[in-house]
């Protein structure tokens, strides 16, 4: 029997006293190997516990079945539905997904993105933090990628069209009457984010709106942090980076009587399954994560299948208008 770790070939072959080209052909079905030494052959590997390096294999045979993608941080309700629309596709196509969370490292993501070409086909960036200088060491591995919410020269896009959905919101705040409005932005790499504060600071002044800018980030924890500079700026409306912001800044309202949607609205990005069952519900742009994931995929396997450049899509998203937005009854100046 082998010694404990990976049973390998060799251990195969060694056991069943064969050689390991032998054991190679055996376990693939070669036509050249006899019923007897296959049958044997498999046996040994069943009893021993032999399992087939499968993308070490694809590799060597050019037929690699994996893509390898990238997520800033696992916790976002975000990733995980668009990384299921994703992993589904791919499945259904006969892929395997690798995945790596970055924590929003810029730095952690170049190598993780390296890491995952050495196995796979094709790469997915979702939501990348990476700087320019990474980005271009991306596309110079030479595979096929696909950046998702971020434009990206030489890679396929499928991106939420921010700018609209900005729009939106803030329309749907000026009807209510709101006029002095903030801001919580998230990390400080996030594309999107960048995109939400052109669009608000382009958009405000025609509007007649004082808008206030706050450094928040994409936790819970950031917004609840936040909560005492939004009642600085005395805004009776709040847009937040995403919904995990909004859960820590209704909580800080809540610890601290100020009242929702009363005192100050809040919206948001992205809504997540929680967004209709806080209270009250929040108002928040539906972004369809999982169509998202599935047209990655989509994208990626135009590429894969005969080399075609992938496309940009642009998805428009919905706003959902629940109880945390409302006309602003108190004055808070």
């Amino acid at each position: 029997m082998p010694a404990r770790g990976r049973v390998r070939l060799v251990d195969v072959a060694r056991e069943a006293g064969t050689s390991i080209s032998t054991v190679s052909r055996a376990l693939n079905g070669s036509p050249l190997i006899s019923t007897e030494v296959t049958e044997r052959v498999r046996a040994v590997a069943g009893r021993i516990g032999y399992r087939a390096d499968t993308v070490a294999q694809e590799l060597k045979l050019g037929r690699v079945r994996t893509i390898g993608v990238t997520v800033p941080d696992l916790a976002n309700p975000f990733f995980p539905e668009f990384l299921k629309g994703l992993s589904a596709a791919a499945r259904d196509a006969g892929h395997r997904v690798l995945i790596g969370e970055s924590e929003e490292d810029p730095v952690r993501e170049l190598r993780l993105a390296t890491e995952l070409a050495d196995h796979s086909a094709g790469l997915v960036l979702c939501s990348p933090r990476l700087r320019p200088a990474g980005l271009r060491q991306v596309l110079d591995l030479q595979l096929p990628v696909v950046c998702v919410n971020r434009p990206v020269p030489g890679a396929g896009q499928i991106s939420i069209d921010y700018a609209a959905g900005t729009r939106l919101l803030l329309s749907h705040l000026t009807e209510l009457g709101h006029r002095r409005i903030a801001y919580i932005g998230g990390p400080p790499a996030s594309w999107a984010d960048g995109l939400r504060r052109r669009t608000l600071r382009k958009l405000a002044p025609a509007s007649g709106i004082e808008l206030t800018e706050i450094q928040g980030g994409w936790s819970g924890d950031h917004g609840f942090a936040s909560g005492p500079e939004v009642l600085l700026s005395k805004a009776t409306a709040v847009i937040t980076f995403n919904d995990l912001v909004a859960v820590g800044l209704m909580s800080w309202f809540v610890d601290n009587g100020i009242e929702v949607p009363a005192e100050c609205s809040v919206a948001s990005y992205d809504d997540i399954p929680q967004a209709a069952y806080m209270r009250p519900p929040l108002t928040s742009l539906s972004n369809q994560r999982i169509i998202l994931g599935r047209l990655a995929w989509a994208h990626l396997a135009s590429c894969l299948g005969d080399g075609t450049r992938p496309r940009t899509t642009l998805l428009t998203p919905e706003l959902v208008i629940r109880g945390s937005t409302a006309p602003p009854v108190r004055d808070r100046a």
